[in-house]
């Protein structure tokens, strides 16, 4: 079988040991690696760099996209404005994603999966805006010192996420301070928290242009293995061959 390629972007960590040495770096999890390869796919990871012009030929070569978590976008793109809570992105991420989502969602019909910030980077994309600093009641949605909170989210009828389940409900892990509060005309809710939190997104114009706020690639759960292969065998659609 032939496994599509799913391009997964990077992190961007600024490190000066002094302030005339620069030994900033790129940095990716190995879980969504893990994910992708656990789904059937092959991963290729797509750099951080100063011109986005100068990576799109990757995407010619790859089937899918993967956008992974990160800190804080800068709340001026959603009409906000810094607040103390904020831990933002480096400028060059910041630069780097703003330029790729344009070119991914508008230049390309690739399905793409967004995670955690991924998904808040799509729906400010789209017109939307976040809540820059989630309340720690009624539901806590960032990490407690024994590690992820969990919890469950309600999926929408109809859904690309009812369809990957087959449930209207599956537990998750939370690790977010921010959350999507609005989305703009190309998107849908498709999940929520039971404090109303927006936990999933879709494109209505796309079969498989999902973000979830949840982590799925830290979760060994049966259910997020089904999302992952849901992708991937989205994904291997484009290589028009026989699976």
């Amino acid at each position: 079988m032939t496994k599509p390629l799913i391009g997964i972007c990077t992190d961007h960590v600024r490190h000066f040991p002094s302030p005339d040495r620069d030994r900033s770096y790129l940095k990716l999890y190995p879980q969504y690696c893990n994910a992708i390869i656990a789904g059937g796919g092959t991963p290729l990871v797509i750099p951080i760099v100063p011109d986005v012009q100068d990576i799109k030929p990757l995407l010619g070569l790859v089937q899918g996209v993967m956008l992974v978590g990160s800190d804080d976008y800068p709340a001026e793109w959603f009409g906000g404005k810094t607040l103390p809570t904020d831990v933002p992105v480096t400028p060059e991420r910041a630069t780097f994603d703003r330029a790729f989502v344009q070119v991914l969602y508008d230049e390309t019909e690739l399905p793409v999966f967004a995670i955690c910030g991924g998904m808040q980077l799509t729906a400010i994309f789209s017109g939307g805006t976040l809540i820059q600093d989630l309340p720690s009641q009624p539901l806590e949605h960032r990490a407690g010192k024994d590690g992820f909170r969990k919890h469950t989210v309600s999926i929408e009828a109809g859904s690309v996420l009812e369809r990957v389940f087959g449930a209207s409900e599956v537990e998750v892990n939370s690790l977010h301070h921010q959350a999507v509060e609005s989305v703009g005309e190309r998107l849908i809710v498709s999940a929520r928290a039971p404090d109303g939190v927006i936990e999933a997104i879709e494109f209505k114009d796309h079969p498989f242009r999902i973000g979830v706020q949840w982590h799925p690639e830290r979760m060994d759960d049966s259910n997020m293995r089904k999302l992952f292969a849901a992708f991937v065998a989205e994904a291997r659609k484009g290589l028009n061959v026989v699976a």
